[in-house]
């Protein structure tokens, strides 16, 4: 099967959960969040947003359980984000917004640019711009952390990565129980690789300055993964964009600044009018 009619068939399997809505005022919002959770996870913060806005969550972890992309040559962000477009058509015509965390600031970007007409903001949590020395190195590094350590060691490796020390201290009972949950399965070598290698390979910048759409980028010092300065480029490419920085809360700000990120997405829906 080619990778054209692969791509056609992909989207009637793609695990949704939700629906756009024309029957209130509050906003329609595209949810689209990264497989990796620690052990206090996001439940609180999808039932923030699905408590303040009409929420159609594409879910990545059910859909790779179900091998679908992993067992097929649809690997780059680009071509997922048009798997996910052709199952958007049932909602053809209805503005959304999208809210976006790490991997899933590339599959937006890639989503909002093909939609442009229904698409009235891109919520970007903790993005990249480009791939640089720093970037390809660290994304390497996790794909040989899960090739040569041992299942424990690799996951210390990705909280200690991901998270501040201070969040994994205040947490450590919650994170040893997670670990050793996980301890005895194997890590997924084949598509981590797969996965990072569409990471690196996508300069969202590049496509993120043709979009004059209201563009909210949130980020945080903290972050050892999609480090500061990527959040202040994209700011200084994009036209009609804002970045919000915070002091402290790592890579997983849907976990660990939970509230605060519900306020600032809440307050710029506001701003630019929804």
């Amino acid at each position: 099967m080619s990778d054209g009619e692969q791509l056609y068939d992909i989207p009637k399997k793609l695990v949704f959960h939700g629906s756009f809505d024309l029957k209130n005022d509050r906003p329609n919002v595209l949810l689209l969040l990264p497989k990796t959770k620690g052990p206090i996870g996001i439940k609180n913060f999808k039932k923030l947003i699905k408590d303040n806005f009409n929420l159609l969550e594409y879910d990545d972890v059910a859909t790779e359980k179900l091998g679908i992309f992993s067992t097929s040559n649809i690997t780059s962000l680009k071509n997922k984000a048009l798997a996910l477009n052709i199952a958007l058509e049932k909602w053809k015509g209805i503005k959304f917004h999208i809210i976006c965390h790490s991997t899933g600031c590339g599959i937006g970007t890639f989503i909002a640019k093909n939609n442009i007409e229904e698409c009235e903001s891109l919520i970007l949590i903790n993005p990249w711009n480009r791939k640089d020395k720093d970037f390809t190195s660290i994304q390497k590094n996790r794909v040989n952390n899960s090739k040569n350590l041992e299942t424990v060691m690799y996951l210390k490796s990705e909280y200690n990565l991901l998270y501040s020390a201070e969040y994994i201290h205040k947490y450590k009972v919650q994170f040893n129980n997670h670990i050793l949950n996980q301890k005895n399965k194997s890590v997924d070598v084949v598509n981590k690789e797969k996965r990072l290698k569409s990471i690196i390979d996508c300069n969202i910048g590049d496509q993120l300055h043709k979009l004059k759409l209201p563009k909210l980028f949130i980020n945080a010092f903290d972050d050892k993964l999609m480090k500061v300065y990527h959040g202040r480029e994209l700011q200084k490419l994009c036209i009609n964009s804002k970045l919000i920085t915070f002091n402290s809360g790592g890579h997983m700000l849907t976990e660990t600044r939970t509230n605060d990120l519900i306020k600032h997405i809440k307050n710029f829906l506001n701003f630019i009018g929804r």
